[in-house]
């Protein structure tokens, strides 16, 4: 049995406890695709190596126009159409309940698989009956970077802001399994029973802080993420460092692409909404606020783009207030643990 470190815990009093899913789960990888048919190849190759003894693998396609479907008829997976671009919770939510495992891996197209990654993360989730999600380590394609790792809470400044008053660190090191606040939505084992009794990802999350809301919310059940860092996985992360750097020089000279500006709205938009979802009324103003000086700042700038992108999402959040209280009411109504106990365990160790 696998102990994993947990604040406050002996790893002996983690292997004390029970498992409550079956000694060999089912695990369904659910691949989000679109118009992924060159990715696919490697994501579905190194799937099928899987050394996981229950496995099935699962392609989400959120409306493929190109040659996807005949790339994956090549491998053993079970195609799922959806018949549009659904985004990442809306289409992952309604392909679970075509899923059989009792265990669910969702995972992006643009990633290829280490032989035992699947195994590793489903025997640490298996191993106590305290967790709900496990969260591999995602390497950079070349293996030379470790692009996530352990997720922790670090100073911040209103540029950074996640968590009143913490920024959040992605690529922290750890020696084995050790929880975190949550793990990455592209890549999250999780328990079947668990998801669907928290409703599954928030369809409101587009994409960006759908993985944050949804671990957020388990915590506050008393449900546990862990990483596990020996799970590993290499991730192409959509474009390369060079265009990467090209985009970053291009936002900076306050050139920003529609694509960019759409996805900047959206990140605030659904940080924004995170906050006032399950944050204190005291941190979701506070969060509120240092989005506020992001804002100001870039106009300072001459950013503007980028500070319209922000004054964008607290439109977008007024609008949906009104949802967003009757979800912080739900979210309230099942939680075991407070909030500031749950910040005060990630920012001390």
């Amino acid at each position: 049995m696998v102990a994993v470190a947990r604040h406050g815990d002996s790893h002996e009093g983690a292997a004390r406890r029970r498992r409550a899913v079956s000694e060999r789960p089912l695990v369904s990888t659910l691949v989000l695709n679109w118009n992924g048919a060159h990715l696919l190849p490697d994501c579905l190759a190194t799937l099928a190596k899987q050394d996981c003894p229950a496995h099935e693998v699962v392609v989400v396609d959120n409306g493929s126009v190109d040659d996807s479907a005949a790339v994956a008829a090549r491998y053993p997976a079970r195609w799922l159409p959806m018949g549009e671009n659904l985004g990442f919770t809306r289409a992952y939510n309604r392909a679970v309940h075509d899923a059989k495992g009792e265990l669910l891996f969702f995972v992006n197209n643009d990633m290829r698989f280490e032989p035992d990654c699947v195994s590793r993360l489903a025997r640490v989730l298996t191993a106590d009956d305290t967790l709900f999600a496990a969260d591999p380590t995602q390497r950079s394609w070349d293996g030379a970077r470790v692009i996530h790792g352990r997720t922790r809470f670090v100073p911040g400044s209103y540029h950074d802001i996640v968590v009143p008053p913490w920024a959040v660190e992605y690529t922290a090191a750890a020696a084995g399994p050790v929880e975190v606040p949550w793990g990455c939505a592209g890549s999250l084992l999780v328990r079947r029973d668990r998801f669907e009794a928290l409703a599954g990802f928030d369809p409101t999350f587009f994409i960006d802080f759908e993985d944050t809301d949804l671990c957020w919310r388990a915590w506050r059940r008393g449900w546990r993420t862990v990483y596990v860092p020996d799970a590993v996985l290499y991730h192409k992360v959509g474009m390369s460092g060079d265009e990467y750097q090209h985009l970053i020089r291009g936002v900076a000279r306050g050139q920003v692409p529609k694509t960019w500006f759409r996805r900047r709205v959206s990140y605030h938009t659904n940080l924004l909404r995170f906050g006032l979802k399950v944050l204190p009324v005291r941190d979701a103003a506070r969060l509120a606020a240092a989005l506020a000086a992001r804002a100001a700042w870039h106009v300072t700038r001459r950013n503007l783009k980028v500070a319209l992108a922000i004054v964008l999402a607290f439109v977008a959040n007024a609008r949906r207030l009104p949802d967003t209280l009757a979800a912080r009411r739900r979210v309230a109504g099942g939680a075991r643990h407070d909030h500031r106990a749950l910040l005060e365990r990630f920012t001390t160790s």
